[in-house]
């Protein structure tokens, strides 16, 4: 609206401009007025191009100081071109940025796929491990709840140790008070020998068990009730020696067979029989009766209903182990001892190869420690193969048998190792209550067999 204003208004001064122009310009033709010495023809062109100039200047004018974008045209004309070549150039690198941060938009859009499916996998990932979290947490709970039961435990454990420690320092003190006892009445203890042994085997094992008391605490219970009973009859043995020299001790074996499976009733009588009278025979022989002054009677004293119940033990068609045992202790030249049967079923009680004991030693030891230490080692297996049922010698009193030979050959390869070394007692064969305890002694270093002897 503004611009058809500025029209009219550009015609109407115009028009008002050159008829003022023509009306001078007549005025000074008809005056003929000169001017600067011209001729009256040439003032009025003059007078006219001068009106015409002026029409031109107003409408310029009135142009200039009504519309700012002529003005801007016309004086800034070369600035807005230069402006607007500069406006191009921005606007292509606008256009390329944007045609660059539409490829990185797609390719982030690409990778906003990619992350997605990755963050829809980590949801899934997360929902396992969660639920895998929770189980652990159940787990954990109840592997905590173990863990408190175990040191509840532990501390009862702890308990039995100190006891069983303390049994221990009880039984050494009186292990001490038995030796002593022992010295006082060296020359008297010469047939019981084998309880001293026995005895002294006993402590010093009981010792090394204190070093794994945690694994072997019932078997170390086991092992002092043992050793306590072997104390009371020591204690009942040395009675009797202040009273005599005994020849046959409480529960000493005078006769010892096997029973095969299967037999009939007379061949079982009289397998009871021939152990009464092996039993008799032994006894003589250990009452160390003079030739003039041994009795013409049995000196085993049994009754019938000892035989018949003998009888009814065995009559079940099984394989036993019967034993003829000293009821008492008896002096030299007594002429009645009383007995009693002892019935054990025939069974294997180690396997072939099965080890029985092991001891640990160190290098560069002397013969007569080496000679000691193995001397422990033959105690060690008697003591257990005693207490497995293997049934001793009627005789010696002892378990087992190891050829001198083979332990010459043992102390010369044991003299030469320079390393810490472990010797193990195993069996050779199978084992049963009255099978004689064969044994094969191995030695082992750091876990590998240097040597086996037998």
């Amino acid at each position: 609206m503004a611009g058809y204003t500025l029209i009219l208004a550009i015609l109407i001064l115009g028009g008002i401009i050159a008829t003022l122009g023509d009306r001078i310009g007549t005025k000074v033709g008809k005056a003929r007025l000169s001017i600067f010495n011209l001729r009256p023809r040439d003032t009025a062109t003059v007078v006219t191009i001068a009106t015409g100039g002026m029409i031109s200047a107003s409408t310029l004018g009135i142009l200039l100081l009504l519309s700012g974008q002529l003005r801007d045209g016309l004086f800034r004309l070369e600035s807005i071109r230069s402006e607007l070549s500069s406006s191009q150039e921005q606007k292509q690198k606008i256009e390329t940025e944007l045609n660059a941060s539409k490829t990185e938009q797609e390719k982030a859009q690409q990778r906003l796929g990619q992350i997605n499916k990755s963050l829809a996998q980590a949801v899934r990932k997360q929902s396992e491990t969660q639920a895998l979290l929770q189980s652990v947490e159940t787990k954990f709970a109840k592997a905590d709840e173990e863990l408190q039961k175990a040191s509840r435990q532990e501390a009862d454990l702890r308990d039995r140790v100190q006891n069983l420690t303390k049994e221990q320092e009880n039984l050494q003190s009186e292990s001490i008070q038995l030796k002593n006892e022992k010295e006082r009445i060296s020359g008297e203890l010469t047939t019981i020998s084998r309880d001293r042994e026995t005895l002294k085997q006993k402590v010093d094992e009981s010792e090394q068990r204190l070093i794994a008391i945690d694994k072997q605490r019932l078997e170390l219970t086991s092992e002092i009730a043992s050793l306590e009973t072997a104390r009371e009859q020591l204690i009942v043995s040395l009675e009797a020696l202040r009273k005599g020299n005994v020849a046959i001790f409480a529960d000493q074996i005078l006769s010892i067979g096997v029973v095969r499976p299967n037999l009939s009733s007379a061949e079982l009588r009289r397998a009871s029989i021939q152990l009464i009278q092996q039993a008799e025979l032994n006894a003589r022989q250990l009452l160390d009766f003079l030739p003039d002054q041994a009795p013409k009677e049995p000196i085993i004293r049994i009754t019938d209903k000892q035989i018949e119940t003998l009888f009814n033990q065995i009559k079940d068609g099984q394989s036993y182990v019967i034993r003829i045992l000293s009821a008492g202790n008896f002096l030299k030249r007594e002429t009645k001892v009383v007995i009693a049967a002892d019935v054990t079923i025939n069974r294997q009680i180690f396997a072939r190869g099965a080890e029985i004991a092991t001891l640990q030693f160190q290098p560069n030891l002397a013969p007569q420690a080496i000679a000691s230490r193995i001397e422990q080692l033959f105690l060690l297996v008697s003591f257990r193969a005693r207490r497995e049922g293997v049934l001793a010698d009627t005789i010696t009193g002892k378990v087992g048998n190891f050829p001198p030979d083979a332990l010459t050959e043992l102390f010369k390869v044991a003299s030469e190792l320079k390393s810490p070394y472990e010797i193990r007692a195993v069996t050779k064969d199978a084992i049963f209550p009255a099978s004689t305890l064969t044994l094969e002694l191995v030695i082992r270093q750091n876990g590998i067999e240097i040597a086996r002897f037998s």
